[in-house]
């Protein structure tokens, strides 16, 4: 019981996070817009496809509409995907706080950088021991009988596809404030 409710929990701060990354990346948009891509992607709707992938598969297999090679594949591959992607956003996160805290001399700054970095060696750790495993987990679901790639394709589309919702709206959002805060500025 403990674990399911941590598993939750971790699901609704990833979401949070991730939501409030791509907001973020629309305010840093609308200054530098190749940074604000780059963090709008590794930071925001890459993580938000990932838990909604991991969602999605839950769910679904639990109803009994993936089968089992179906549910080790795609929790396999989210693995691999976006668990790489999401190395590369804290290698960027914990690079910015790293800056912020040398360029603003906060010891708030300082603690964020500490907590990026810890959880960068966390999850870089956890990716590069478990690669291997979720590698042959995804070539043993391929070879399996009851493996459908129509269900994994539509699964993964329709994750990809809530995730591009969800975090664009945050990211225009933050577009749209800055231009708001930049018009207050200078009228």
């Amino acid at each position: 019981m403990l674990g399911l409710i941590l598993a939750i929990l971790f699901i609704v701060i990833d979401v949070v996070i991730s939501i409030w990354n791509s907001y973020n990346s629309g305010k840093i948009f609308a200054y530098r817009k190749g940074i604000g891509e780059l963090t709008y992607v590794l930071g925001g709707f890459l993580p938000m496809s990932y838990i909604i992938a991991l969602i999605l598969t839950i769910i679904l297999a639990e109803l009994g509409y993936l089968s089992f090679s179906d549910t080790v594949f795609l929790l396999s591959f989210s693995f691999l995907f976006f668990g790489l992607a999401i190395v590369m956003w804290g290698v960027i996160a914990t690079t910015f706080s790293a800056i912020a805290t040398v360029k603003g001399r906060d010891w708030k700054a300082g603690l964020i950088t500490v907590w990026n970095a810890f959880a960068t060696i966390w999850d870089a750790y956890d990716y590069i021991t478990g690669f291997l495993s979720a590698w042959k987990s995804i070539r043993r679901a391929i070879d399996s009988s009851d493996f459908s790639i129509l269900d994994v394709i539509a699964v993964i589309a329709l994750a990809i596809g809530i995730g591009f919702v969800i975090t664009y709206v945050a990211f225009k959002e933050g577009v749209k404030s800055e231009r708001v805060i930049n018009y207050r500025r200078y009228y």
